[in-house]
């Protein structure tokens, strides 16, 4: 026959292993939501890092622009100078 505690330890192991499988699920379901926060993370992290390098290439080109007008500038005052000696 079977003895009382073979009934009591019977269903704790059904009370144990159902709670296992319970949390064990609750922690794969928070996993895939801490995986899905982490791939829109790094879709923001990815479009940051884009703006920055538009931005900068927008300042390299407005260094760059500068330097050519500073060039411009230069040549006109080398003529200014050939205009004054010729007078």
């Amino acid at each position: 026959m079977i003895e009382p505690t073979q009934i009591l330890l019977f269903i704790v192991i059904v009370v144990l292993t159902s709670l296992s499988v319970i949390i064990g699920w609750q922690i794969y379901q928070i996993l895939s939501e801490i995986r899905k926060m982490l791939s829109k993370f790094n879709l923001m992290a990815n479009g940051a890092v884009n703006m920055t390098q538009s931005i900068g290439n927008s300042f390299h080109n407005l260094y760059g622009f500068s330097d050519g007008l500073k060039a411009i500038l230069s040549i006109f005052k080398i003529f200014k100078r050939r205009d004054k000696k010729n007078e």
